[in-house]
């Protein structure tokens, strides 16, 4: 397990670049190679049943093996199976070996947040000095790390993006230091988000608001509105107009330097072209390849549904489906679960439901960040598929484990104790009436 967590902040943030010692002796491989061995043995001496996702995994990963074989730019695509498909679905690998219990998925999610709060710090400080600021597009942006995974401003605020949902969640059920420590990672997300110019990452955000809200209940949306009133003629009065313009012109399609707008919207039609002309699909990674011999330009598609349609096909489509809605219809029924888990104490409880809340907004804010970015073969597939499937571990299988013993049961008092933690003020009465009612019975 502790090698898991070595693993996931040594990756994000690429610590053989960082570290001339690290990428000598290629630290990330040997840990990585260490770590498949040993998943690889734990797993196939275990007869237990296997996790939803298993199904959805073997699906996509076939579809994506042979469109590997069958391309029309086999070197292209065999190096991105390896180097990104086989690589990064390995980090789901070691998420169902090692990640088995409560305190393994806090060190886990910490490992990556203490990663993402170093990036962010780097981002603070890069827009702080100026030092990573640079005109792009006739707008000053912030830039990560050249060399790093998030060196281009679309994929840092990309990574912004994406730690929202774990902030959001996660807050509430933390101690106060990690709270300071949620927050600080906050505000570094925000200057990244704002001051890299992404579109991308804008839009993304604004979904992902509009996911919070629709996902409150009462009074929750009611404050959040009271919330957005706020803070955005607030953000309007405070950004500089190079930003505002920037964002304004995600309707406009006016931009100061550049046709970026319109280079998208090229892209675009020439691959529903492709798409057409090549209905079953050119090959993992095969689209920029196909679009220079058919029209003598090589950008990538710059849309995830488009790569999936042009790369894979509709089955392509379609397996991807079915891949990510298991992944959030696995944490729906992780997160009815937790409630009630009789192997779980209340915090831990309260945490697991947090996190499964997280992995699904943050599947969602990858998914609306493919609106505008080619992600398919990225890791954060894996990374949501592979935390999901510890959730289910700790929790369901958990259950099925340890729920058999007498001493492991739940009362009728803690059955009702976390159920009112997690749910509507309306509800409460509703439950104690039921308890009181079974209650009742076991008396009879």
């Amino acid at each position: 397990m502790i090698a898991t967590c070595v693993f996931i902040f040594t990756w994000y943030l690429q610590l053989g670049t960082r570290v001339a010692i690290l990428g000598a002796i290629r630290f990330e491989f040997l840990l990585g190679t260490f770590l498949v061995i040993c998943a690889a043995i734990r797993l196939l001496n275990e007869s237990g049943s296997s996790t939803p996702l298993k199904k959805p995994i073997i699906i996509f990963f076939s579809v994506l093996a042979f469109y590997t074989a069958f391309s029309y730019d086999h070197s292209q695509s065999w190096a991105i199976f390896f180097e990104r498909v086989v690589k990064f679905s390995m980090l789901a690998l070691f998420f169902t070996a090692f990640i088995r219990t409560s305190w393994a998925l806090k060190m886990a999610i910490g490992a990556f947040l203490l990663a993402m709060m170093k990036l962010g710090q780097e981002g603070f400080v890069g827009w702080f000095t100026g030092g990573m600021v640079w005109e792009n597009q006739g707008v000053p942006r912030l830039h990560g790390q050249q060399g790093g995974l998030y060196g281009h401003p679309n994929s840092f605020s990309g990574m912004a993006v994406g730690c929202l949902p774990f902030i959001y969640y996660l807050f509430p059920v933390v101690n106060k230091i990690q709270k300071l420590a949620l927050a600080a990672l906050l505000v570094c997300c925000i200057i990244i988000i704002v001051f890299t110019g992404s579109r991308t990452g804008y839009i993304a955000t604004g979904l992902l608001a509009l996911y919070f809200f629709w996902e409150k209940k009462g009074l929750g949306k009611f404050k959040m509105l009271a919330f957005a009133a706020l803070i955005i003629p607030l953000g309007i009065f405070l950004l500089p107009e190079d930003y505002i313009h920037r964002f304004m012109s995600i309707f406009t399609l006016e931009e100061k330097e550049g046709a970026s707008a319109e280079t998208r919207i090229q892209i675009l039609k020439d691959a529903l072209h492709v798409f057409i002309s090549h209905p079953w699909g050119v090959g993992v990674a095969a689209f920029p390849s196909v679009r220079m011999e058919m029209f003598g330009r090589f950008q990538d598609t710059h849309n995830l549904y488009f790569e999936l349609l042009t790369n894979l096909s509709i089955f392509g489509l379609i397996a991807f489906s079915y891949f990510v809605t298991t992944i959030i219809r696995t944490n729906r029924k992780i997160q009815s679960q937790a409630i009630f888990s009789n192997n779980l104490s209340q915090k831990n409880s309260s945490l697991i439901l947090a996190i499964s809340k997280a992995v699904v907004a943050f599947t969602f804010a990858r998914l609306f960040l493919g609106l505008f970015g080619m992600d398919t073969y990225e890791i954060y597939w894996w990374f949501a598929a592979g935390i999901t499937m510890a959730l289910w571990r700790t929790t369901i299988e958990g259950d099925q484990e340890f729920g058999n013993g007498a001493g492991s049961r739940l009362t009728a008092h803690r059955y009702s104790r976390r159920a009112k933690a997690h749910m509507p003020a309306s509800g409460k009465a509703t439950l104690t009436c039921t308890k009181l009612k079974t209650s009742d019975r076991m008396i009879d």
